[in-house]
């Protein structure tokens, strides 16, 4: 999170933000948030998600954008953290600070626990991707409400507007593969079985597991955006986090994909034709990944970014694939 955007949060900011669910200061915690300030509490008995967004990262229009999606995904009963209502009967409040505002929202917290390596079986990756599947058939038919503002399109985020301020001068190769890749991927067809609204985030800090099922959470980034998004990114965060070498990367790859399109597959088709855009939206998310670290974090304390960077900054530069797989074979 930039460093203004934690300037300006304060106590008094989060005293107010809790009393429009009324819930007072003492009774929030903090329980994480990279680009938001997330706090959990506990109200007659149930434990519930405060989120706190400043409205340079996501406005008003915005937010209530992102919960009509969600609302509708929970009405067709997926399983997603659902919204509720202030006690102004609002899903999203807003506090003011000087010229700007942050926007506030909570949710029911979701059920279970963040998984774990322990559980990274046949079954764990076939209900992963089951579960993205799912969300890919339902956007097929979601209307957005007539109030709603459209959510963004994926290359309107404002990460991606604003991604040569992120990063710094000798970065300029950088930016100049990220608009290359922008291009290259405006030229794949889009239509209503391969692109929607969708969550674009879905790696394994974004949901809870319970009984093997997957409750998803955090729709901060959902945009219009290519299906095969959500499957590399899963991919990518999974390979990314675990893999030891390149043979243990190909060998995580193929067992995560087998199953993982099994699950995607017993819910939405998707073609070969995208199936052989993977590759690039790995390249995509590896980029994403370089410039949020750039734009949210202080590379000289933050060890794991700085390796990062370091790590992908030629791979980039160099346009080398994330992984040598033939991706069509997963859905013959």
């Amino acid at each position: 999170m930039e460093a203004h955007i934690k300037a300006l949060f304060n106590e008094q900011v989060l005293e107010k933000s809790g009393l429009f669910f009324g819930v007072k200061l003492e009774d929030l915690f903090e329980v994480g948030g990279f680009e938001n300030f997330i706090y959990g509490y506990k109200k007659e008995g149930k434990d519930y998600i405060l989120r706190i967004s400043h409205a340079s990262h996501r406005t008003y229009e915005e937010l209530l954008s992102e919960l009509d999606f969600v609302n509708f995904l929970a009405n067709q009963h997926a399983n997603v953290s659902i919204p509720i209502l202030s006690i102004n009967q609002h899903l999203v409040e807003k506090v003011e600070v000087n010229d700007s505002y942050f926007t506030v929202s909570s949710y029911i917290k979701a059920n279970g626990e963040r998984p774990n390596k322990d559980q990274f079986d046949e079954t764990f990756f076939f209900n992963y991707g089951k579960t993205i599947g799912e969300f890919h058939r339902l956007t097929k038919v979601y209307m957005p409400d007539q109030v709603i503002i459209k959510r963004f399109s994926w290359d309107n985020d404002p990460l991606f507007i604003n991604a040569r301020s992120y990063l710094p001068d000798s970065d300029e190769i950088i930016y100049q593969r990220f608009k290359e890749l922008m291009e290259h991927l405006n030229q794949i067809p889009k239509h209503t079985d391969n692109f929607g609204l969708i969550h674009t985030d879905i790696h394994m800090g974004n949901f809870f597991v319970k009984n093997k099922e997957l409750c998803v959470f955090d729709f901060d980034d959902c945009a219009y955006m290519w299906f095969v998004s959500d499957i590399a990114i899963a991919l990518f965060y999974y390979i990314e986090f675990s893999a030891r070498d390149e043979k243990n990367q190909l060998s995580l790859s193929e067992f995560f994909m087998t199953h993982f399109m099994r699950g995607y597959l017993s819910e939405n088709s998707i073609t070969k034709q995208d199936m052989k855009t993977m590759n690039d939206f790995l390249k995509l998310r590896e980029l994403v990944l370089y410039i949020v670290f750039n734009r949210s974090v202080d590379i000289s304390i933050d060890n794991f970014a700085s390796r990062y960077i370091k790590k992908h900054r030629d791979l980039i530069i160099a346009n080398s694939q994330f992984i040598n797989i033939d991706f069509t074979k997963y859905i013959e």
